[in-house]
């Protein structure tokens, strides 16, 4: 790798690491938030008589949690234009990153914002006098698993776990043996999140769902603070 603009590829490492560092942070205010709310994540499974009423007892802390979550999620389009340039990529392999990026975080923001926008509306529906909670029920079903399916398996397991890959395996052949072991850590964090794509088709993974968005966001933490340092040219 040559690098023929030091100050554009700081630059460019800058942006990554305020973006990644940026959105761990809003992931771990994520999980602060919505854990002690509504019991996170392992709430997504309640069903509606549980999740519907409970979504508007603690509006406020839903509201915040899954708003940090969606920023959080929106953050890595500028991140990977950062570390494409980090990098020093383009051509092809930096268009597919930034483009595996801008996929994920639409298919994330579309799970979100469920939480958002549409559940909310639900509650209201579901606690109304006479309302027919069982037809609300079965919305709330419909959409949490079309959304839901869109947002967890298409947007962390499938794309988020090819683009991690391919981060990985372009950080890996960058000089420096911090570079090879973050490389090494990318590629096993997008293993893992592919890992996860069986549970479209109903099966049960146990740990491995948990285990794997830590191990990402460890990773892209990883890749933020690495993102602040010299380039090697070689």
């Amino acid at each position: 790798m040559t690098l023929s603009n030091p100050s554009h590829v700081a630059a460019a490492g800058r942006l990554a690491a305020v973006t990644l560092i940026a959105q761990f942070l809003l992931i771990l205010a994520t999980f602060a938030i919505l854990s002690g709310a509504i019991n996170w994540p392992a709430s997504l499974d309640d069903p509606a008589s549980v999740a519907l009423p409970r979504l508007i007892t603690e509006a406020t802390p839903v509201m915040l949690g899954y708003g940090s979550y969606l920023i959080a999620a929106l953050l890595l389009v500028p991140a990977a234009a950062g570390i494409n340039g980090r990098l020093g990529l383009t051509g092809p392999v930096a268009g597919l990153i930034l483009a595996l990026a801008t996929l994920s975080a639409i298919a994330k923001a579309i799970g979100i914002s469920r939480w958002l926008f549409a559940m909310p509306g639900l509650a209201q529906a579901y606690v109304a006098p006479g309302a027919d909670q069982q037809t609300v029920a079965l919305v709330y079903e419909t959409l949490n698993a079309y959304a839901g399916g869109i947002g967890e398996v298409l947007g962390v397991g499938l794309v988020s776990g090819v683009w991690t890959l391919l981060v990985g395996w372009s950080v890996l052949r960058s000089p420096g043996l911090i570079a090879k072991g973050l490389g090494i850590f990318l590629l096993v964090a997008g293993v893992l999140l592919l890992m996860t794509l069986p549970t479209a088709f109903g099966v049960e993974l146990g740990p491995v769902l948990m285990i794997s968005n830590l191990v990402w966001q460890f990773a892209l933490l990883g890749l933020g603070l690495w993102s602040l340092t010299r380039p090697r040219a070689s």
